[in-house]
């Protein structure tokens, strides 16, 4: 705005005075400005500097009515010395509560309004400033002193006790308006919005229009000192711990609030950049642009003193950033184009955080409990990542990289928020009675579980990048005592669907450790590309407690070869259940090990899984584990409503048929021959051992037919006949063989009457496929599955000896005592008891499981109970080459010394037991030669002379008799005496049987022991 001074002058001249006029107290006559008050009060600031400063100095300047502020320069009759530039403005109390407005003709002002007292206070209440590009209140001293020939303004230093309050405050005009205190308030509407509507290709300021924003707000709050000149901080204290809180509505084109204690956007608050217009304009000689962000910074990094907590709303059209020491948690809303949040501690959303382009976090740890909703999402927390309890994460390309990441809960309960170890994963379903991950790690039910417990993540892009990562819904039922579940359960469909990832292009994880799906959605919606990386996959029930029964088969597969264990089917009872997990992807699956030398686990144990696109696994075990092969999935739900959802409310659950494994395009990696695990191609498999159960039974019973004396064929036709079909039942498939035998019945005295009487045989699909697999070559191998077993008795029993232990037993039931138990160590094995792999260098690996056990007897039929330093229940597993486990033979017993007697020339050659199954030992001496089952054998000698013998041990494999090698020979000398029983060299009682190798035993190994294999005890650890 541009005033002659004519104006000027008329203005000073046209007074009216009143009492109700500002109060600005002068200090010294002669130095201080001129203030004249009136309709319109007038302030006439010090003449300038050399440096374009005007110091004014005052003991009060409080305004309760509009002010216009004028250059000394502009009055008439003054000759300018230096142009003004800023106008400091030093008080001992400041209070604005009116308008003011800088009128100098066509130049303007920066303003300082400064209280540099310790407990000085600046308060702003309905006011409202014209003419003044950058406005700074201040409750603060600074580094170049105030004074009338002060050069520049310096740092700023917030006062230990300062105070500026701001309750609605306008400044449309300005570009910069800037507080400092250590502690600010704000209240009502605090706004640089001014309106403008257009005119040709420019917009002219007016009182309707469109919304534009001129000027940025700044808040430097806490013990702060900031440079005036470029807002770096120089200096800051860690010593406030009290919250500065920011309520009201303030609305400029940039808010920046920077903090040396912990800062609170309150409930209610707006903190806004957004306009239809945002001006550009001048400090000084600077062109300004505003950045229109929305920017929040705490500096400290101790705790409880950088916190950062909005529970207010957050909108800006370019940025909302925040920078924290400590912990950011934001219960409020965030809306932003970009954004970055930058923290040294803890991320905590309970609200909504909406970014329409770019969103980086960087934090320890990533706690999202709401909405985080980007375009592009980059996430790197060091410890964890939680998305959990109602968490969201929506974005196009998503990128979260941290230690641990888990979507969903691991309990009913909320966390402790920290990075977690690892969860104890069975990758196996055995003959144990309870399992998923509830069951493994030792979970029980919270006496209140929350209430909301869903976690969705959603991208067109997704990459996961953890050393755990989980994916987890723990919903399960337990059952009441008065229900019944006849092989289904009734489970609710939403809470089995509330936990998912999802991408619709392209999903890429990697788990360093392991990636479970637990009771979860895991999928890809449309082609593209599906790749995970980790050593170890479980797509598993998260709470399965059985009573009663084992799995009826296991289905494996490796790189090379498919692999069938199986298992006995008993009845089976179920007392808790979960939903089975979800594994999908329409487009290609891509599953690899960390590296192309290590290999890796993939289990789908009782859940679904479903390929579309083509499958490649590289170095990959795959196995496929359920109660009951078929290819029904959940009685009242389909394939399509499992994946893509539908509007069910409740669905029933089948949970002997919901291993559900299907690849509808090419495989690599896997075997070649039909995928017997999965139940799409298991048709295939099933009706081969169906079509050969039929073929044997119908044979069988022919032949009966005609050994019987009948034909199978007459003029009437045929006279044996089947037919066959196959029932459908909710506990599995079974299979009706129907046998017609006809015979010809005389109907008068030239007529025949044919007649035909139907039978029926029944068996189970299931029993038919298992028993059919049981006597096929187990793929990779040269023996089948009971052949396997039974090598693996052999082999490991290598292992075992006799031995002594130390036993608890009990006189006083506090006080136990100890006691030697001599015995021999055996095995015991779990019922799915081994794997095959091939390894690296391409040869074939079987990993097989085993009990360590001490028995009393030499039959290994009791094992010992209370033994110190020995569990008996723990399962140890071992890997071994199979071409070195095929030709496993018992290995060579330990002879021990020749008895003899020389009085009734009897003969006792003893060695040490072999503990594989089955054992005999052959006895090849001077004497002759003879077999025993024991570990001792007597022969007569009633001459002097030598004696020599070697023996070996042999077991019965697969209805043939294997031995291993014999021992070196045995000598001994001997002289015959004769006469009677009793005395003489070498007589009396066979000495007991060494500890062979017992690395755990408590009691010293006898010497005897030393010449057995190195390997002995190896097992025993």
């Amino acid at each position: 705005m541009k005033l002659l001074k004519s104006v000027l002058l008329f203005l000073i001249l046209s007074q009216s005075w009143n009492s109700s006029a500002s109060t600005i107290t002068l200090t010294n006559a002669k130095t201080s400005p001129n203030y004249l008050s009136g309709d319109v009060d007038k302030f006439i600031v010090t003449e300038p500097n050399s440096h374009g400063i005007s110091y004014n100095r005052l003991k009060n300047f409080n305004i309760t009515r509009p002010l216009l502020m004028l250059d000394h320069n502009s009055l008439p009759g003054i000759t300018p010395k230096n142009q003004l530039k800023t106008v400091v403005i030093h008080a001992d109390t400041i209070s604005l509560n009116s308008a003011l407005s800088f009128v100098s003709g066509d130049i303007s002002a920066n303003i300082i309004f400064i209280v540099s007292s310790a407990n000085g206070a600046i308060s702003c209440t309905s006011c409202s400033f014209n003419g003044y590009p950058r406005i700074t209140l201040a409750a603060s001293t600074n580094s170049t002193g105030l004074s009338s020939s002060m050069s520049s303004v310096g740092n700023l230093t917030n006062t230990s006790g300062g105070q500026v309050s701001l309750n609605n405050l306008s400044a449309p005009d300005a570009v910069s308006i800037e507080t400092h205190a250590k502690t600010i308030s704000t209240a009502g509407n605090i706004h640089s919005v001014f309106r403008a509507q257009k005119q040709g290709t420019n917009h002219v300021v007016s009182d309707s229009g469109l919304i534009g924003v001129n000027g940025g707000f700044s808040f430097f709050t806490g013990p702060l000192t900031v440079n005036y000149n470029n807002h770096e901080v120089v200096d800051a204290d860690e010593t406030v711990s009290s919250v500065n809180s920011f309520s009201g509505n303030i609305h400029g084109a940039g808010i920046a609030i920077v903090s040396a204690r912990p800062v609170t956007i309150a409930k209610g608050t707006k903190l806004s950049t957004q306009s239809d217009l945002m001006a550009s304009g001048h400090v000084g000689d600077d062109f300004f642009v505003p950045t229109g962000n929305i920017d929040i910074v705490t500096t400290s990094k101790k705790s409880n003193h950088g916190k950062v907590i909005n529970a207010g709303t957050l909108l800006s059209d370019t940025g909302a950033n925040i920078l924290s020491g400590e912990h950011f948690e934001n219960a409020g809303m965030i809306a932003s184009h970009n954004s970055e949040i930058s923290i040294k501690g803890t991320l905590k959303n309970t609200g909504y955080i909406e970014v329409a382009g770019n969103l980086e976090v960087g934090s320890k740890i990533l706690d999202n409990r709401r909405a985080l909703n980007a375009t592009n999402l980059k996430v790197y927390a060091e410890d964890a990542i939680f998305n959990h309890l109602g968490g969201r994460i929506l974005g196009n390309v998503v990128t979260l990289d941290t230690s641990y990441f888990i979507n969903g809960s691991r309990q009913e309960v909320a966390p402790s928020i920290a990075k977690k170890s690892d969860l104890t994963i069975q990758s196996d379903l055995s003959d144990a009675a309870d399992y998923g991950i509830y069951n493994s790690n030792g979970y029980s039910t919270p006496s209140s579980a929350v209430s909301e417990l869903s976690a969705h993540i959603s991208a067109s892009e997704l990459s996961i990048n953890a050393a755990q990562v989980e994916n987890i819904n723990p919903y399960y039922r337990v059952r009441r005592s008065v229900e019944i579940w006849d092989d289904k359960v009734e489970l609710n469909y939403a809470k089995s669907r509330r936990v998912s990832i999802t991408a619709q292009n392209s999903i890429n994880i990697y788990a360093s450790k392991y990636l479970l799906n637990s009771s979860s959605i895991l999928g890809l919606d449309n082609s593209g590309t599906f790749t995970i990386n980790t050593p170890v996959m479980q797509n598993e029930r998260y709470r399965v407690d059985t009573k009663g029964y084992i799995f009826a088969r296991k289905e494996q597969n490796s790189t090379e070869e498919k692999h069938i264990t199986h298992g006995t089917e008993l009845e089976t009872h179920i007392d808790a259940l979960s939903p089975m997990a979800i594994l999908y992807s329409f487009g290609r699956f891509d599953y690899s090990p960390l590296t192309s030398t290590s290999s890796t686990v993939f289990n789908n144990l009782m859940s679904f899984m479903q390929i579309h696109g083509r499958s490649n696994f590289y170095n990959t075990n795959f196995a496929s584990i359920a109660i009951v092969a078929s290819s029904e999935t959940n009685a009242g739900t389909s394939v399509k409503c499992i994946v893509t959802g539908c509007g069910n409310e409740n669905y029933q659950d089948n949970y002997t048929q919901t291993t559900f494994t299907s690849f509808l395009d090419d495989v690599d990696g896997l075997s070649s021959e039909i995928l017997v695990e999965t139940q799409v191609k298991v048709e295939d498999f099933l009706q081969k051992s169906i079509d050969d159960y039929i073929a044997a039974y119908t044979k069988k019973e022919q032949d009966a037919f005609v050994n019987a004396g009948n034909l199978l064929t007459t003029k009437f036709g045929k006279m044996f006949f089947y037919n066959t079909r196959v029932d459908k039942y909710d506990h599995g498939d079974i299979l009706v063989i129907t046998i017609y035998k006809c015979r010809l019945v005389l109907d008068g005295e030239d007529f025949y009457d044919k007649r035909c009487f139907p039978s029926d045989h029944s068996a189970g699909v299931t029993n038919i496929a298992a028993e059919a697999a049981k006597d096929g070559i187990v793929p990779g191998t040269e023996q089948t599955d009971a052949q396997i077993k039974e090598m693996i008795a052999i082999y490991q029993g290598n292992f075992n000896g006799a031995g002594s232990v130390q036993q608890r037993f009990y006189h006083n039931p506090s006080e136990p005592d100890l006691r030697t138990v001599n015995g021999y160590w055996g095995n015991s094995f779990p019922n799915s008891r081994y794997d095959i792999a091939q390894n690296s260098s391409g040869n074939i690996e079987i990993t097989f499981r085993y009990y360590n056990r001490f028995f009393h007897d030499l039959a290994r039929t009791q094992f010992v109970t209370d033994v110190v330093s020995y569990n008996p229940n723990q399962l140890h597993s071992k890997t071994v080459l199979y071409s070195t486990f095929k030709n496993a033979k018992p290995k060579t017993p330990v002879i021990r010394d020749i008895g003899y007697n020389q009085n009734t020339g009897a003969v006792t050659f003893s060695w040490s037991p072999v503990l594989v199954p089955n054992t005999t030992y052959e006895i090849d001496s001077s004497l002759g030669s003879a077999t025993s089952t024991g570990l001792n054998r007597t022969f007569s000698k009633r001459s002097d002379g030598t004696i020599r013998y070697r023996v070996r041990a042999c077991t019965q494999y697969n209805g043939n008799k294997y031995c291993g090698s014999y021992s070196a020979n045995k000598t001994k000398t001997v002289d015959y005496v004769g006469g009677g029983n009793g005395g003489g060299g070498g007589g009396g009682p066979i000495e007991p049987p060494p500890c062979e190798g017992c690395s755990i035993h408590t009691l010293p190994i006898q010497s005897a022991a030393s010449s057995g294999s190195n390997e002995q005890g190896g097992n025993l650890k």
